[in-house]
């Protein structure tokens, strides 16, 4: 049983913000990777202990450096960057999520957003989902199903919907509503959404372990529930909505406006992801 764990920085319990917990520069920043790492050897314990042989631990946050291999589980393999992403490639039986946050929009979310700030909404065929849902479709198209998601409440909430199966831990309660169209600014995003309760994090750990021990259990015993909820047929399309560009961004990508953004329709959804991000989502046109 060789098992994926994809990360992010956002949805780890403690990590209070973005500009202080999430940028390499940031005041807390070390804090929040050793925060992430605790969290993912909580999970990997559990997997190992329902059975797991390999584990690797994708580093997925945007500026990558956030797993301190130091004190990480030696049992634990760590990768960074995939060679055709959103495509998860070979080898793994199952994926999952660990410090993932929810997607922009969301209600009572904790710094919720879909890869960037500029994102308001994003959809693959008229359905909303996040990074979760990309990475989650993708993955099943591939055939690695998710079994294992850690976030705040919002994110539960959101995993609940798309894969109902998954076991689900929340390490944080967001307290705001995330906005929902383009008035407030991409520079003023996460400071709308900072507002959260943590929860002790020796209970947390306790609560990853035990959850991800009860999720692998439970594809062993029934691999048929893993699967995504809905009917996705061919063909695919994404589309997002987006603001205007942030101020730090548009010296690399241009002073883009508010703007609907959408792909070409697609044989599968992982080449309609991948068009989305690769050739369309800072297109000049």
């Amino acid at each position: 049983m060789n098992i994926l764990i994809i990360t992010d920085l956002e949805g780890v319990g403690g990590v209070l913000n973005f500009p202080d917990w999430c940028l390499p520069e940031g005041l807390r920043n070390e804090a929040g990777c050793r925060f992430l790492t605790e969290e993912v050897n909580a999970v990997a314990q559990g997997f190992f202990e329902a059975g797991a042989d390999e584990i690797t631990v994708w580093d997925g946050h945007g500026s990558g450096g956030s797993i301190r291999a130091e004190i990480m589980d030696q049992r634990v393999s760590l990768q960074r960057g995939m060679a055709n992403w959103p495509s998860l490639g070979t080898g793994f039986d199952v994926m999952a999520f660990v410090g993932q946050h929810a997607m922009a929009g969301s209600k009572k979310a904790h710094l919720a957003h879909t890869q960037t700030e500029e994102c308001v909404w994003f959809k693959v065929n008229g359905i909303p989902i996040g990074e979760y849902g990309q990475l989650v479709l993708a993955g099943a198209e591939s055939g690695v199903p998710t079994v294992f998601v850690s976030g705040d409440e919002a994110m539960a909430a959101e995993a609940a919907v798309l894969t109902p199966a998954v076991t689900a831990v929340a390490v944080k309660q967001g307290l705001c509503d995330a906005p929902v169209d383009a008035t407030v600014s991409a520079d003023a995003l996460f400071s709308r959404e900072d507002a959260a309760v943590h929860y002790p994090r020796s209970k947390v750990h306790k609560a990853l372990r035990d959850g991800a021990f009860e999720a692998l259990k439970k594809f062993q015993k029934e691999p048929e529930l893993f699967r995504p909820s809905g009917e996705w047929k061919a063909p695919f399309m994404a589309e997002a909505y987006y603001r205007r560009t942030a101020l730090d961004l548009i010296s690399q990508v241009g002073d883009l406006p508010e703007r609907m953004i959408h792909t070409n329709p697609r044989s599968t959804i992982t080449e309609a992801i991948r068009e989305f991000y690769t050739e369309r989502e800072w297109a000049k046109n």
